[in-house]
Parts: C-alpha cells; structure tokens; sequence
C-alpha cells in the first residue's frame, strides 16, 4: 500500500490502484493495527498488508478466504458478476486467452453472458454457501 498524502494506493503486481474514500481511510486503520498471521508484536517491516506465517509472505488465499467466509463476505458472486461482464465485452476467444480457461467455458460465458434474466434464474438455483 503507497501512501501520498491523502491520497491511498494498493499495489496490485505492477500497477497502484487509487482507493477511493473511505476504503483509504479503512485501508490506513488496517495498516497501522496489523499483525502477521502467526506472529507475535507488529508486522511493520513487512511489505504485505495481510502478513502471512512466515516472515515476509502474505496471507495465503485460501487463509484469506477462511477469514472472509467467518465474516459473511464471498468472494464468488463479485467474480462471477466480473466475469459475466467480461463476457458482454470481449469475444470468447479473447476471454480463453486472457483468462486462461477452455474455449468450451469462454463460449458459454458469451452465450449466456448477454442474457441476464437466464443468468439471474441460474443463479437462483445454485445452492448458497451457509453462513458460519
């Protein structure tokens, strides 16, 4: 995370994402109070805002997921909103290629992706996770 000002980035590989108020203000507090996964004290030279177990490693995406599922929050119809907007866009051959999945997979997107009552019917009959 880059702090200039007031204004907040998150690193993101090579590009910084400007969080808008007032995820920057929470992504501060977060910053400032966190700890590593497994460690005692503070993590302040560490480079990762969800410090892992081992010194210098993040949180592993699985562990991150656990925590998330524990507080309500899925991860799953944010990313299968993403994609079926993606699929409105781009062609199934750009989505094989860009997201690395079977062209199989791609077409169906692009089949469905335009038809969003057929996706909301779908989606009502997929069974929800249960809350923890």
């Amino acid at each position: 995370m880059i702090s200039e000002g007031l204004q907040t980035s998150l690193l993101l590989g090579t590009t910084p994402l400007l969080l808008p108020d007032p995820l920057d203000k929470l992504a501060r507090k977060l910053l400032a109070r966190r700890r590593g996964h497994t460690t005692i004290g503070t993590s302040a030279d560490s480079p990762w805002l969800f410090s892992g177990a081992f010194a210098g490693q993040p949180l592993s995406s699985y562990h991150l997921g656990t925590r998330l599922k524990r507080l309500g929050i899925y991860s799953r119809p944010g990313r299968t909103s993403a994609l079926m907007g993606l699929s409105t866009q781009l062609p199934a051959a750009v989505l094989t290629e860009l997201l690395g999945i079977s062209p199989e997979t791609a077409t169906a997107w692009t089949l469905t992706g335009g038809n969003w009552a057929r996706y909301a019917a779908e989606l009502q009959d997929r069974p929800h996770p249960r809350l923890q």
